[in-house]
This record gives C-alpha cells, sequence and structure tokens, in this order.
C-alpha cells in the first residue's frame, strides 16, 4: 500500500476525451484555498445536485470542516488543471460496515461530460480497495443523468434501489475484466485527443532558437520554415533579435497568441521554468530536446517525474527528454519539429524510435532508399508519451499502413501486448528487438530457456514482426509499404543467372518458404520462354533474358494461383537496357495487383517506380538473401493474420465471488495453505486426490515481464524443462485456441499421446481466467498437474500463490498515465 499512497501524494497523471491532461492526488489539508477557489467557480445546479438539495452557497467554515477527516475513516482526490482543481471525489466509511463507504463527486462545470467523472471513480475505488472497501455507496438525484450513466458504463457490478427522486447505487469496486475493458476504451478516445493536438499542431514555437550553424533549436526553425508546414513558426531566444528571419520572442507567454507545440532546446536547468512559463500560455504540448535528466542517475530521474508530473497537472502532454523531435506530414501538409538535416519524403510508414540521435542515421536512410514516412517519433526517454501512445494515435491515422518500434522499453507492458494485438490485425508492425531484455526472474525460470528466442516468441504472439537489426526492419516495412501481404508461402524464384537462383531459394527455405509447384499451364507459357530454364526450386531465363522474357515469364507467375508471392532477380549483362527490364518488372506486377513482388535487381538497394507511374513501386534489395528474409517475415505475418484467433472467455464451473473472496480474505503476500485450496476450488481446478489418475505430469505457472506483462509458463515436468528448457510462454489473455497451440508447441508433447490434453488445455483457461480477473495475483504455481487417460481429466498436486497489494502488486497492470 506503500506504493500507492505515495502515487496519490505525487499524483497521477490523467486524461480527458479533449485530450487535455489533469493531475489527481490526494487531498490535503493544505489545499483550503484550493477547494475555496473551486467552490466558488461551481454552479448553483452543481451544488444541488452534490448536496442532493438546494444549497446554493458553501462557506469557508463549512469546507473547512469537510478537510478535517480521518485519513483511515475517509479520503478524498482532487483533479488538478492549470493550478485549479476541476474534480474531486471522496470516500467516507460506513459506521460499523467497515468495508463499505460512501462515495460522492462534485465536477466543476466546464469539466463535465469530459469523463473526469469516470476517471475520478478509477482512482477512489483503487484507493477505496488499498483501505478494505469493498463497496462503494453512492446517493445521485435522479436528474443526474450524467453521474448514473458513468456508474452504469464503469464496468463496475452497480445494484441501483428503487426508483424515486435519489437514486441509490451500490458499487461493487473489485477490478474485475469489465473494469480494465471499458477503462481501455475510455484511454483510446482520450489518447488519440491528446496526440491529436500534437501531431496536428497548427502553431509550433521553438524555445532556445539561436543564430549558431549547430544551434538545435535554429535546425527546428530551418525544417519547419522550408518544408512547407501551413502553421504559424514562432522563435523564443530572448537574447537575439531574430532567427532565420522570425522575430524572435522573450518567452512563450510573450508572444500573446494560442500555442499547440512547443520544443524546448535549452539547458536542463532552465527546462523547469520554460515549463511554467509554457502552462501560463496554456500549451496544449512540449518536446523537450535537452538531455541531462534520468540518464544521470536518481537525481535526474527525480528531475523528470517532477517534470512529468508539472506538465501533466498543467494539461500538457510531453515527448522526451532527449527528443530529436516529430515529423508528421502528408503529400500537402508537413511538420518537421526536428534538428534532423534529412527528411524522407512523405509516405505511408510511421515509426517510433527510442535510440535518440540514431533517429538521424534513420531518417536519412529512409530518404536514400525511398521509404516514405507519415510520421516520426523521438521519445527519446520516454518520460511522458510513450510507444502505447503513438500506436493508438496510428492506428486510426489514414495516412499510415505500416508501423516501426525501435523500442528499449514499453510504457505499460500488458497494454503494450493488447495494444499491439489490435492494432497488428489492421496494419503490420516491425520491431527491433535486440535492445528489449526480458526481465523474468532467474529463479522461476529454468537456465536452458533462450530468452532471446522467447522474446522473439512473444512479439510474434502479438502479431509484432520481429526483427533483429535496423536493416533488417527497413527491409521489411520496404515490402509493406509497396506490396501487398503474402497470401501464403508458396513463393517462385525468376533469374537470369544459375547460381544466383540456387542461392535465392536456399535462402527462400532457411526464411520459411516453400517454391511454388505451377501449373501445367503455366509450365508450358514458361518453357516457351526458356526451354531449359525450369529446375526444382527456380525458374531461370538465362543471360540473354531480355525484358519481353522477364514480363511474360512474371505475368504467368503472377497469374497461377499456385504462387503467393515472385522472387525475381536481375544480373544485368552488358548488352541489356536496365530502364527496359525495370518496366517490365512493373508492368508484370500491375498485372496482378494482389500478388506479392519483390526483386534483387542490379544491386539496387530501394525502389523500383516507373518514369510516368509512382503508384506502381516495387521494393528491391542489393542481395537476394535480404528480400527473401523480408519475404519471410511478411508471410509470417500474414499467417498470423489468417489464423483464427479463438474465444477467450471464463470457464465453466467458475465461482468469480469466491475467487475474489479468496483474494481479499489472503491479503498480501503468500497465500497460506488454506487460501490456495480455496482459490484453485473456486476457479474449478481442485480435483479428487482419491481419483486414481496416474500418467505424466505438466507444469504451470505464471510469471511476470517488464515488457509483456503477466505470462503463462508451460511445460512437461521433468528433465524437460529443467535441463533442456522446453517451455511455452504466452502472453495474456488467452483464447481456446491460443491455449491448444501452447501445449502442442512443446518439444515433449508426445509424451502426451493419448492423454487428456483437452483437459490440460482447461487447466491453461482457468490458470489464464485468474490472471485477468485478479490484478492483484502477483505469481501462481503449479508445479505438479497429473495428466490422466484421454477422458480421466488432470489433478493438481501443489499450488502456490502470491498476492500483492490491488495498487501496486502487479503495478503495470495499472495504467501508468490514467484516462478518463
Amino acid at each position: 500500500m506503500a506504493g500507492a499512497e505515495r502515487n496519490l501524494d505525487d499524483g497521477t497523471p490523467g486524461l480527458l476525451k479533449d485530450g487535455r491532461s489533469v493531475l489527481v492526488r490526494r487531498l490535503t489539508r493544505d489545499d483550503l484555498e484550493l477547494i475555496v477557489d473551486f467552490s466558488h467557480r461551481l454552479s448553483r445546479r452543481t451544488i444541488s445536485m452534490r448536496m442532493l438539495g438546494p444549497v446554493v452557497t458553501l462557506d469557508r467554515a463549512g469546507l473547512a470542516r469537510f478537510m478535517d477527516f480521518d485519513a483511515h475513516e475517509q479520503l478524498a482526490l482532487v483533479a488538478v488543471h492549470e493550478n485549479r482543481a476541476v474534480g474531486i471525489a471522496d470516500f467516507a466509511r460506513v459506521a460499523g460496515h467497515p468495508d463499505r463507504a460512501e462515495v460522492t463527486f462534485t465536477i466543476i462545470d466546464e469539466f463535465q461530460s469530459l469523463g473526469l467523472g469516470g476517471l475520478l471513480l478509477e482512482h477512489i475505488a483503487a484507493a477505496a480497495r488499498d483501505n478494505g472497501v469493498a463497496v462503494l455507496e453512492a446517493d445521485v438525484l435522479v436528474e443526474n443523468v450524467a453521474m448514473v450513466r458513468t456508474l452504469e458504463s464503469s464496468g463496475y457490478a452497480v445494484q441501483f434501489g428503487p426508483p424515486g427522486s435519489v437514486v441509490h447505487a451500490d458499487i461493487a469496486i473489485h477490478p474485475r475484466a469489465q473494469v480494465l475493458a471499458r477503462s481501455d476504451r475510455r484511454e483510446h478516445r482520450a489518447v488519440r485527443s491528446s496526440m491529436q493536438r500534437i501531431f496536428d499542431s497548427r502553431t509550433v514555437a521553438i524555445v532556445g532558437a539561436g543564430i549558431g550553424p549547430e544551434n538545435l533549436g535554429r535546425a527546428v526553425v530551418r525544417n519547419l520554415v522550408t518544408h512547407g508546414f501551413p502553421g504559424k513558426v514562432y522563435a523564443v531566444n530572448p537574447n537575439t533579435p531574430a532567427v532565420m528571419g522570425l522575430p524572435t520572442y522573450s518567452t512563450v507567454s510573450a508572444i500573446g497568441e494560442p500555442i499547440d507545440l512547443v520544443v524546448v532546446a535549452v539547458a536542463a536547468e532552465l527546462v523547469p521554468e520554460i515549463l511554467r512559463d509554457c502552462a501560463a500560455a496554456s500549451v496544449a504540448a512540449v518536446i523537450v530536446v535537452s538531455v541531462g535528466f534520468g540518464e544521470l542517475g536518481e537525481q535526474g530521474r527525480a528531475a523528470e517525474m517532477d517534470m512529468v508530473r508539472y506538465a501533466r497537472g498543467q494539461g500538457m502532454r510531453l515527448i522526451g527528454p532527449a527528443s530529436m523531435g516529430i515529423l508528421a506530414q502528408q503529400q500537402t501538409r508537413r511538420l518537421a519539429a526536428t534538428f534532423s538535416l534529412s527528411l524522407p519524403e512523405p509516405g505511408v510508414v510511421a515509426m517510433a524510435s527510442q535510440s535518440g540521435t540514431l533517429g538521424l542515421a534513420v531518417l536519412e536512410y529512409a530518404r536514400r532508399i525511398g521509404l516514405g514516412f507519415s510520421g516520426f517519433a523521438s521519445l527519446g526517454r520516454s518520460a511522458d508519451v510513450s510507444p502505447n501512445d503513438l500506436l493508438q494515435w496510428w492506428e486510426e491515422d489514414p495516412t499510415t499502413s505500416v508501423l516501426l518500434l525501435d523500442l528499449e522499453r514499453v510504457g505499460n507492458p500488458r497494454k503494450f501486448a493488447r495494444l499491439a494485438r489490435r492494432v497488428s490485425a489492421r496494419k503490420p508492425i516491425v520491431t527491433v528487438t535486440s535492445a528489449v531484455q526480458l526481465s523474468l526472474d532467474s529463479a522461476a525460470v529454468p537456465s536452458g530457456v533462450d530468452r532471446g528466442a522467447v522474446t522473439d516468441t512473444l512479439f510474434s504472439q502479438t502479431g509484432i514482426v520481429v526483427t533483429r537489426t535496423l536493416a533488417e526492419m527497413f527491409d521489411v516495412a520496404l515490402l509493406f509499404a509497396h506490396q501487398p501481404v503474402p497470401r501464403g508461402d508458396r513463393v517462385a524464384v525468376v533469374t537470369n543467372a544459375t547460381q544466383p537462383g540456387a542461392l535465392t531459394a536456399a535462402a527462400c527455405r532457411a526464411a520459411g518458404l516453400r517454391p511454388a509447384r505451377v501449373s501445367e499451364p503455366t509450365m508450358v507459357a514458361l518453357r516457351e520462354i526458356a526451354p531449359a530454364g525450369d529446375t526444382a526450386d527456380f525458374f531461370d531465363l538465362s543471360p540473354r533474358a531480355d525484358a519481353e522474357h522477364y514480363e511474360s515469364a512474371l505475368r504467368a507467375l503472377l497469374a497461377d494461383d499456385a504462387v503467393d508471392s515472385v522472387l525475381a532477380l536481375f544480373i544485368p549483362p552488358l548488352v541489356l537496357s536496365r530502364e527496359a527490364i525495370v518496366a517490365a518488372l512493373l508492368r508484370a506486377g500491375e498485372s496482378a495487383p494482389g500478388k506479392t513482388l519483390v526483386a534483387s535487381f542490379d544491386g539496387t538497394e530501394g525502389v523500383l517506380r516507373g518514369a510516368g507511374d509512382q503508384d506502381l513501386a516495387v521494393p528491391s534489395y542489393t542481395f537476394p538473401e535480404a528480400a527473401a528474409a523480408a519475404l519471410g517475415r511478411a508471410t509470417s505475418y500474414g499467417a498470423w493474420r489468417r489464423q483464427p484467433a479463438g474465444v477467450v472467455r471464463q470457464p465453466g464451473g467458475i465461482s468469480a465471488d469466491r475467487v475474489r473472496a479468496v483474494a481479499e480474505r489472503a491479503g498480501i503476500g503468500p497465500a497460506g495453505a488454506a487460501e490456495a485450496g480455496d482459490l484453485l476450488a473456486a476457479a474449478g481446478l481442485a480435483g479428487r486426490p482419491d481419483a486414481g489418475i496416474t500418467g505424466p505430469q505438466v507444469s504451470l505457472s505464471v510469471v511476470e515481464d517488464s515488457v509483456f506483462g503477466p505470462l503463462l509458463m508451460f511445460g512437461i515436468a521433468g528433465e524437460s524443462m529443467t535441463l533442456y528448457g522446453d517451455i511455452a510462454f504466452h502472453i495474456t489473455p488467452v483464447s481456446d485456441l491460443d491455449a491448444a497451440r501452447m501445449v502442442r508447441s512443446v518439444r515433449a508433447f508426445p509424451l502426451l499421446a493419448g492423454r487428456d490434453v483437452d483437459a490440460v488445455v482447461d487447466v491453461i483457461l482457468r490458470v489464464a481466467w485468474l490472471v485477468e480477473e485478479l490484478p492483484s495475483l502477483a505469481e501462481l504455481q503449479l508445479p505438479r498437474v497429473t495428466v490422466g487417460a484421454e477422458g480421466e481429466g488432470v489433478l493438481v498436486h501443489d499450488v502456490s500463490v502470491v498476492f500483492g497489494a490491488p495498487g501496486e502488486g502487479r503495478r503495470h497492470r495499472e495504467p501508468r498515465v490514467q484516462t478518463s
């Protein structure tokens, strides 16, 4: 509970529906003036709603009495925006019923209908749970429809009393799955609104813009001015009269106009002063280019968190620190709020990077290979805006079709896995995993486990395309940006040189692709082009092949239903026109727009385009192995997207009420044998020891990871797990098909031949349900589960359960930035 109290004291950022930010914190006796100001801004109608009657004034003495409360019996939270209170929620324990408390909400008029009531309900419910409260009681005037709807849509189990002038509601505040789902939906809307205020900025100010050629602020001004930003650009520097022809201002507030976005490029010690100036000017968002914060140690991290809390309390979102800026562009509008000297052309790729100034090389490389960007964000230390925020923005951005993530860490791991799954179903996400480290407890995970392979597997379960290097990531992005996702794994290789053709065919096999076996009519057509060209794995046109030969062969292969993709190689002899072969390649691709066509063409790296048609493009790779690897990864993504997702549901025979009661009774720390046994029984996992079930044993555990959140770990108990690391991991939630695939993925699965595999799958689904239903479940281990013959079921022998505080036990289960 200490962690939860610390968060309440320091304040937790929250987002409203319109994208504005508030800071939610504990109300203290020192806040009297804040509350007096709050009360003076309330309308008579709002006061009447709060007091359940026609009270129209609140005197100072009454407010002082409200502030004088017993911290154990009462708690009040305040939402602060721009140093003024905009909403209050408080609870007071019901006399004689320590598990029940009365709750009230008061929202300033201009902040009503923005979701602040729902946001405060989430916070006050979490605080009440930490204080042992299970049910909140609320009395609401029947005409206060907005508050009634807030309770109805909260996801909590709400029981309303009989209708009358005042509606009584009992709110069971256990954080069940419906609450998390409702919170996710609210967050998505709020995050998109806050990101829109950044990427659709109409006015940008650069603080620290100077006249020196190496000044970062000046470089940002140059990019905004010279790259087609249609809005207004302001330079802020009290020490120089003009920057690049723009008059300067001494402060942001001195500009005297609303500012959407401020880029801060000053020394770290000056940043707090700049933020206060931005707050005075009601700035929507800031990008902090400055370094010298969390990377310098504990003192720097504290300054970084203070900076974020202040910004969010003033209604601002913050990118950075140590950011190199952002890029948001379409064909007719470019927001280049970055100091990069090189920018790619507009396109369909968006990228989030945490690699600092490496982003400079990324943008230059994208420009060089012709990979167009719709957006780019250098997050730096991701103190506020995180990859999760950007995923939710680009998910619905109509100009973005491909997402790239260069990550060292994610904001909220559990949320990241959920978001990635959802976004990947619509748009491919490609990431580099070399910098991502699993944090699995070495005591819980056998030493034989290949953590790199586990990382790749877990990313793949979300649909994310995994690469090891930035070069590989861009190879895949080039394909997704210019070609359709492959329909299957059957590839046809066309070449004009035998040895490179054989090398390419081998690379395709290594990438998980199969040689296409074309139909007889297609084979006849190919033999007419090159009578001796047919091999088992590729088609050789011979060095004498010209543009007509290439076009005919490619058209025939792309039209064949047995071909999902084509990889074309061209090794130029001295006598052929390169342009003619490119034109032939593009015409053939145009004939089959639903098929995937890639090339390794004359050592060209980038995009092959025709002279007059900029829409049709074929990605080309310097070496055919890179083309094959990119095609293989794109094909695997297509297979993931086509596979049935299965159903996530509550298994039969579970008593959700009993499960929650056990968790509340067990408290914090390791559960006793009685509580652990009761939890198994409530979840439908307790078998009869006298059932006589014998057979092989499996093991199932819940482990924690800082990247993916709670993970299920499954294996056949014994040496296959402990010595050889033969273990399957899976993110949550888990569908019925996920669980079945998990069981069958371990190499020792044949040991379960003739056994009740369906019962094993059922155990996995029940444990996965517990993970979703109990945010306080920090650890669960079933080290020995005997699997009977088919139809006999399973027998759980041992169980170990550890609970944490609901507010902190599984800290990443709670949103890092909560939303309305």
